[in-house]
């Protein structure tokens, strides 16, 4: 009997050891495993989608070993970098074609391959949208931030001072910022002062999100793999710096984060949350204010998950995953397109 095979998209520069990890794990089950960088794609790596009369097959090459995608196959969509590593002589039109192309192809042969993916990467990128998923978990019945999405100064001046406890902004979306050294600077959450709403004209060259602010008691991050639920909480309130965005002082507060039980009702509407996606993964990021009442923040689609298992909680993160993808009786979650 023919073993499965799973592949791994993502690129060169993704070197969490939970990768390895996660490889001895599904070689454990019987899998054979191929990890494929995306910014090695096209020179360093190669792809084939052929139909030829009756016969069509769907095949990828990195490292010099190569797998035949079918039905009983699976595909873990983590990261993609689409064509980085071109040759730097390639003038910038000529570039940008060839990432679009090998985008193209990579894409559509994810979006025709003929196994189960986790998670599509069309569905993820769908996913991602800020204003769907708030109007979807108000739906659910989760509550969520008084919010505004928008390039209008005068709004978004009407509505940050109209929040008694501040507001806050940050991005709609996750992209590099580098400064004049090359350095990538990362963009937090931030809290608006009176400076900031002087600089509201600037929303001309670009949206953002405005949300009133909310006192926490507790920040809450749920990881959810296939039919597992792990949330996980810390109080960020401790420590300087972190009081707006967590992340800010991520490092500090790695070893604090400690498990949390959901209330019955949060988990539900969760669950239906992720049936209506789609998907088998997301990293839902909640908080719970000083009276207990949980908010719903976003969902981060291909969000990172493995520091909660590198330290506290250690939940078993990598092990569901190889579970979800070799289709362990019970590890996919039902959901609906």
């Amino acid at each position: 009997m023919q073993a499965m095979k799973v592949v791994m998209i993502t690129f060169s520069g993704d070197q969490t050891g939970k990768l390895d990890e996660l490889r001895q794990h599904l070689e454990a089950r019987g899998a054979e495993v191929l990890r494929f960088d995306t910014d090695r794609f096209p020179c360093e790596a190669q792809a084939w989608f052929r139909q030829d009369g009756e016969r069509e097959e769907l095949r990828l090459r990195c490292d010099g070993q190569e797998v035949r995608l079918e039905p009983g196959d699976a595909i873990w969509y983590r990261r993609a970098r689409w064509a980085e590593k071109l040759p730097p002589s390639l003038s910038r039109p000529l570039r940008h074609g060839c990432v679009l192309e090998s985008e193209a192809l990579l894409r559509g042969m994810l979006a025709a391959a003929p196994c189960f993916v986790m998670d599509p990467p069309d569905r993820v990128r769908e996913r991602g949208h800020k204003p769907a998923q708030q109007r979807l978990a108000r739906e659910l019945g989760l509550a969520t931030p008084r919010t505004l999405m928008t390039n209008d100064p005068a709004e978004a001046r009407e509505f940050i001072t109209s929040c008694p406890h501040g507001a806050i902004a940050k991005m709609l979306s996750a992209f590099a910022v580098h400064d004049l050294d090359g350095d990538e600077q990362v963009v937090f959450t931030t809290a608006l002062r009176d400076d900031h709403l002087a600089r509201l004209d600037d929303l001309r060259l670009a949206p953002m999100v405005f949300q009133e602010q909310v006192r926490k008691r507790l920040e809450l991050r749920i990881t959810v793999v296939g039919s597992r639920m792990f949330a996980a909480a810390v109080d960020s309130q401790r420590v300087a710096g972190a009081e707006v965005d967590w992340r800010e002082r991520g490092v500090t507060l790695l070893p604090s984060w400690l498990p949390y039980e959901l209330p019955p009702a949060v988990e539900r509407a969760l669950e239906r949350y992720m049936e209506r996606i789609g998907m088998q993964y997301s990293a839902i990021d909640m908080l719970v204010d000083p009276a207990g009442r949980h908010v719903f923040l976003e969902a981060n689609p291909a969000g990172e998950c493995f520091w909660l298992e590198y330290y506290p909680p250690h939940f078993p993160l990598t092990a569901t995953i190889a579970d979800v993808l070799v289709g362990a009786p019970g590890a996919r979650r039902t959901t609906r397109s």
